[in-house]
């Protein structure tokens, strides 16, 4: 019994001493939480008490808005008020010396199988913009009353398609609307993916694509050889968004941190969702890469670990901050993975999300002799 003990007040030292290491602790913070003063108020002062020093912060959930913009509608839950979430975090944050991130997400559009309230939104007034698994167009009544009989009927939901040019154009804008108005102290790309495997298929991208093959008025015609598979234009579309992204955020603000949240397994980030994120790195497009390694078994935890470690240079490591799930596991499960992603010399980590914590207070209070 004594042992046992020991063991387990040995196992929370070293858990502490290597959290000790971390720069980055950080925390994902749902868009719900953040519609009044009095939940961001909760939520920075849960920050405080728990050692967390950077915020992602939901700014654009389903493609709206919870900030002031003239491109994106305003979020439903904000329709009765002109409070502006993300100006007063960011007042928050910078009085409590706690990081605010704008969490961005980039293609994800529409989840539920009831219409968007705003007649502006994306899915109603751009439904050629939406990416399919089929080279046709979508029809959004139809398919929205499929996913009303079944939920899983058309997998996560809508996505904005990576491969369209209109898309990207108005990202762009949403984009630099944003450094316009507000001082960020970093942006968050999220669901910056492909849905899943076998998607991809929006009619205009695959034209495009279709065209590029077959030689583009202008331009010589390319050999086989030197032509992309598709498999290459999808990631290439993605990348090339990043990229573009990453020199218009560095243009306006300097020293923005730019993150981005992507599947834990390298080589199915790449091959199953065309997120290429070991580029991003190289490249410089992004500061952080925070892996979403939400799994509840440490064996998968650690192959993934294992995988980024075989993969990406020694140089980056510090540049990973380890995305770990509160929402499917014990604190005490949780806590081994902190301390597995501090003996790998990670950058940090970032728990998904504050929401457990603020239904279930005991979690928090048992997680944090891990974040010390």
């Amino acid at each position: 019994m004594r042992r046992a003990t020991f063991v387990a007040l040995l196992f929370l030292f070293v858990s502490s001493a290597t959290a000790d290491t971390f720069d980055i602790r950080a925390l994902w913070v749902v868009r719900d939480h953040i519609i009044s003063k009095e939940k961001i108020d909760k939520v920075v002062e849960f920050a405080k008490m728990n050692n967390y020093n950077h915020l992602f912060v939901q700014i654009r959930g389903r493609g709206d808005a919870y900030y002031t913009s003239q491109l994106v509608p305003r979020s439903h839950l904000l329709t009765q008020t002109d409070f502006d979430p993300l100006a007063y975090i960011l007042i928050k944050g910078r009085q409590s010396n706690i990081k605010i991130h704008a969490w961005f997400n980039v293609y994800y559009l529409w989840s539920s199988p009831i219409i968007p309230s705003q007649s502006d939104h994306l899915l109603l007034s751009h439904p050629e913009w939406i990416d399919s698994k089929s080279p046709d167009p979508i029809n959004i009544s139809n398919t929205i009353g499929e996913m009303k009989k079944d939920r899983q009927a058309n997998g996560e939901g809508f996505y904005l398609a990576p491969t369209h040019p209109e898309v990207d154009a108005h990202l762009h804008n949403v984009l630099t609307e944003l450094l316009q108005n507000y001082s960020l102290d970093g942006i968050h790309f999220d669901y910056i993916r492909y849905h899943d495997l076998g998607w991809g298929l929006n009619p205009i991208g695959l034209k495009y694509f279709l065209n590029y093959n077959n030689s583009m008025p202008g331009l010589p015609s390319l050999e086989v050889k030197q032509k992309p598979s598709f498999a290459e234009f999808k990631r290439s579309a993605i990348t090339k968004f990043i990229s573009k992204a990453s020199m218009r955020i560095k243009a306006y603000q300097p020293d923005c941190i730019i993150s981005a949240a992507v599947k834990p397994n390298l080589l199915s980030a790449r091959n199953t969702f065309s997120q290429e994120w070991d580029v991003w790195l190289a490249g410089g497009y992004i500061d952080w890469a925070v892996p979403m390694n939400y799994t509840m078994d440490l064996s998968t935890f650690d192959k993934n670990i294992r995988i980024m470690k075989e993969n990406l240079p020694l140089k980056y490591l510090d540049r990973v901050v380890m995305g770990i799930a509160t929402y499917n596991q014990s604190a005490r499960n949780a806590g081994k993975k902190i301390y597995h992603a501090g003996k790998n010399d990670f950058g940090g980590i970032s728990v998904f999300s504050y929401t457990v914590f603020k239904n279930e207070p005991s979690y928090a209070d048992k997680l944090i002799k891990y974040l010390k």
